[in-house]
């Protein structure tokens, strides 16, 4: 309830964005959501909300701490348990992780994709691939759109913090209360057919250089092909099923694999 309040409030800071309000209405905004979600900035004064981009990292938090807090839930139900808290964690993810070997054709075709898809424009880091996890959750199974065609193998990036939620509930969309303007082409689920277009949401740094990236699946149906961003872009859908984001750089070539294009 509390990260709804702080949703709620980001969306009044949304509106002073759009209509242009500063002043006593904005500050007024920025205090809720700060009072909803305490802040630690020592003596001094909390910043103001006052561009897209602020109001889109405070979102992020959001998120964020959403996916912890379905992490911590998931500890604190299994604190009773005599099994092994690593046990006990890898249980709580409510899916099934398979190491795939090195020397495995798959792994050397995620490798290749992975590097062969790091945009030019993304140089001021390098990837490799450390490891790679088959994971089975029957439930993703079942929700599988198996009757739409155009099936790829796309990457999704995320914060460490919210891989326990991610692997336990699966990718969810932002709530109703979240901000609209935040989000390049409305809510939803955002994949990328290049690795570090994902691999930058996952905000790694030289000294935690360890990022987790998952490639999924995805049923893109018949897509809404779009230059430039809209944050209502689900309203232009129509008889589609995904939007798709042109950009500049795409990837050289592809291959089948277990049915899904790479």
């Amino acid at each position: 309830e509390q990260i709804q309040a702080g949703y709620r409030s980001l969306q009044k800071v949304e509106a002073c964005l759009k209509w242009s309000q500063t002043g006593s209405v904005l500050l007024e905004a920025c205090n809720e959501f700060y009072t909803r979600i305490p802040h630690d900035f020592g003596l001094k004064t909390p910043p103001l909300i006052k561009t897209l981009k602020e109001l889109q990292e405070k979102a992020q938090l959001l998120e964020a701490l959403s996916e912890i807090r379905i992490g911590i839930k998931h500890v604190q139900s299994e604190q009773l348990d005599l099994e092994h808290p690593l046990d006990q964690s890898y249980r709580s993810l409510n899916c099934e992780l398979q190491p795939l070997e090195k020397a495995s054709d798959v792994f050397q075709v995620l490798e290749r994709y992975l590097l062969s898809t790091h945009a030019p424009t993304h140089k001021d880091y390098t990837m490799t691939l450390v490891e790679a996890f088959e994971v089975n959750k029957k439930k993703s199974e079942a929700a599988f759109r198996f009757d739409l065609p155009n099936r790829m193998l796309l990457w999704h990036g995320s914060r460490l913090g919210n891989w326990a939620g991610i692997l336990s509930q699966g990718l969810r969309v932002a709530p109703p209360e979240a901000p609209v303007t935040g989000y390049m082409f409305g809510k939803g689920i955002y994949f990328a057919d290049m690795s570090s277009k994902s691999a930058n949401y996952c905000f790694a740094t030289r000294e935690k250089d360890i990022g987790f990236l998952l490639l999924s699946e995805v049923a893109l149906g018949e897509c809404n092909e779009l230059l430039e961003a809209n944050p209502e872009a689900e309203k232009l859908l129509i008889s589609k099923h995904s939007t798709k984001g042109l950009g500049k750089f795409t990837p050289a070539g592809c291959v089948s694999l277990h049915g899904a294009t790479v």
